[in-house]
């Protein structure tokens, strides 16, 4: 199960890469074909945005997964070891319950840009709004995992650094 997690995570990251490569690719090159030879590429901007938003939601569920998000821990650096398990339990109950909404508004605009096409390429703009679908479902398991990994740990063992030092490690 921990290989396919990190086969997981490694295709994740080959696909951020490769929003990366595209989106300099198309852009450089539509940049040389404007400037040198008075043409362009006119699905560049297209193609560039859809790998830019698929590119944002990949690293959000990396960084997720790498606790590399900003945390704030004012409150529970003092709290006692119970109280800052409760803390961080609420947090990841308020987590979920946001992922929850961006799920649904996902899926609601999914389905109403299903059959629309954008302007220049045609392609269906539910590929955008799906970058949110999968981003969603991925994100809610990763999420009960890691909740539930949280609740068998003992109070004050194994707490996830949200502070610098424990994103820079």
């Amino acid at each position: 199960m921990k290989e396919l997690i990190r086969l997981y995570f490694l295709a994740l990251k080959v696909l951020i890469v490769g929003c990366l490569v595209c989106i300099t690719a198309l852009i450089f090159t539509n940049v040389v074909l404007r400037y040198g030879f008075n043409s362009g590429l006119f699905f560049s901007e297209e193609i560039s945005r859809l790998a830019f938003v698929w590119l944002v939601f990949a690293g959000s569920q990396l960084m997720l997964h790498e606790n590399g998000h900003i945390g704030v821990d004012i409150v529970t650096s003092r709290a006692s070891p119970r109280v800052a398990k409760h803390l961080l339990t609420l947090t990841y109950l308020l987590m979920l319950f946001a992922t929850w909404l961006f799920l649904q508004g996902s899926w609601k605009q999914t389905l109403i840009n299903l059959n629309v096409g954008a302007p220049s390429t045609g392609i269906s703009m539910g590929l955008f709004y799906g970058a949110g679908l999968v981003f969603s479902v991925l994100s809610s398991v990763l999420l009960g995992a890691q909740l539930v990994k949280h609740l068998a740990t003992p109070a004050g063992e194994l707490q996830p650094s949200t502070s610098v030092q424990g994103v820079l490690k």
